[in-house]
């Protein structure tokens, strides 16, 4: 099928659970940005109340102990399974064992961030707004270079001085072009919940570079799934409180978005290349994440995307309507998280639309790859430093 032919994806029932889903878990996440859930203060946001009153009402209708306060479903979310939650849902809509708040931090979890833009006014916890205005800016002034150097720079450096705020839109002749000024929307002062206290430092991962926050039980959590399942966190450059002006990170939403995924595309782009392959990354402003085109002339649209809930993927997975000619759309998932969970792909194709990207694993499309480029099967240097930081 064309690219150019739209998709109408398939919807699930819009049962009271899913509503309910969707509702508490962009209260989480407001919460999270204003008052924070660790110690909650008035005002609550006005998606909160409606939260709490929904799931009141749920528990009503079902016979079940309702929370009796916002803290109370904090609690809840933080400590509860959502298979435990008193939930009307379709099946294998959510996993067992799942939490919408992780349980050392009270941060949102991946899964909350994953329902939170599944609710239909939902682009303000999204990534779409401000990339949407990146590409708009760049294109009008044919400048796809910026465009590049803007989302390098959003992967590759998710936390800032606010000196480098103000010297990065003129660094390297204006690389950044019509966006330097967009920098200051996107980037905001560091939250004292990642600060060191008594040293008055910011210590940042060193595998995604975001700022790691520190627990109550005196250890260090990245919010980055991928970099929690190592055995140890690993920590990064040190930021003073005060340096340059003070530090500054990149908003939630873009670094679970774009910069998150972003590291693993940069990585698969130089493996493919390895391999034989000709690879754009983000091609027309972001189009999809990287055209891949192989010496034969076929010419694959790759998106990458690392979601833990396969239901809600599924749900999302269309073709993409702009960009440069492909002959295959392939959604790309990391090989480790189709491990974790085994019915992923099952899941994935109960909720996709009829006409939808084909899902593959980072490794299947490597190896297939390799074996349409005549490079073989995988290789030896399957230990290299990239397998061990999350490829594969």
């Amino acid at each position: 099928m064309h690219h150019d032919q739209a998709v109408r994806p398939v919807s699930w029932p819009e049962s009271e659970g899913i509503r309910l889903l969707r509702s508490v878990a962009t209260a989480m996440v407001r919460l999270s940005e204003t008052t924070g859930t660790e110690s909650l203060s008035r005002p609550y946001p006005e998606e909160a109340q409606q939260a709490l009153n929904h799931t009141v009402l749920a528990c009503l209708l079902l016979k079940a102990q309702p929370p009796v306060s916002l803290p109370e479903l904090v609690a809840w979310a933080t400590h509860r399974p959502l298979n435990d939650w008193p939930l009307t849902v379709p099946a294998d809509a959510i996993r067992p064992g799942s939490l919408l708040l992780d349980e050392a931090t009270r941060q949102p979890t991946q899964l909350c961030y994953e329902w939170a833009v599944d609710a239909e006014d939902s682009a303000a916890l999204s990534e779409q707004p401000f990339m949407s205005t990146a590409s708009t800016r760049c294109r009008e002034e044919e400048h796809s270079e910026a465009y590049q150097a803007f989302r390098c720079l959003l992967i590759r450096r998710p936390v800032l001085t606010h000196r480098d705020l103000v010297t990065l839109p003129s660094a390297d002749d204006g690389a950044l072009g019509p966006l330097g000024e967009l920098l200051h929307e996107i980037y905001q002062p560091a939250p004292a919940a990642y600060l060191q206290r008594k040293r008055r430092i910011y210590t940042a991962c060193g595998r995604c570079r975001t700022l790691l926050q520190p627990t109550t039980k005196g250890g260090m959590w990245c919010e980055r799934q991928t970099c929690r399942n190592r055995d140890s966190v690993r920590m990064g450059r040190e930021y003073r409180a005060d340096d340059d002006g003070g530090v500054h990170l990149l908003i939630r939403p873009l670094r679970q978005w774009v910069s998150a995924p972003g590291i693993l595309e940069e990585r698969l782009a130089r493996r493919l290349v390895r391999s034989g392959a000709d690879v754009e990354l983000w091609p027309d402003y972001g189009a999809y994440s990287m055209r891949v085109r192989l010496p034969d002339g076929t010419t694959l649209a790759v998106e990458h995307k690392d979601w833990t809930s396969p239901a809600l993927l599924g749900r999302r997975a269309t073709q993409p309507l702009s960009g440069p000619h492909y002959d295959r759309c392939v959604w790309v998932l990391p090989a480790a998280r189709l491990r974790e969970q085994r019915r992923f792909r099952a899941i994935f194709e109960r909720y996709r639309p009829a006409a939808s990207p084909e899902l593959m694993s980072d490794r299947e499309l490597v190896d297939s790859v390799r074996k349409a480029t005549g490079s073989g099967p995988w290789g030896e240097d399957a230990t290299d430093n990239e397998l061990t930081e999350g490829l594969f």
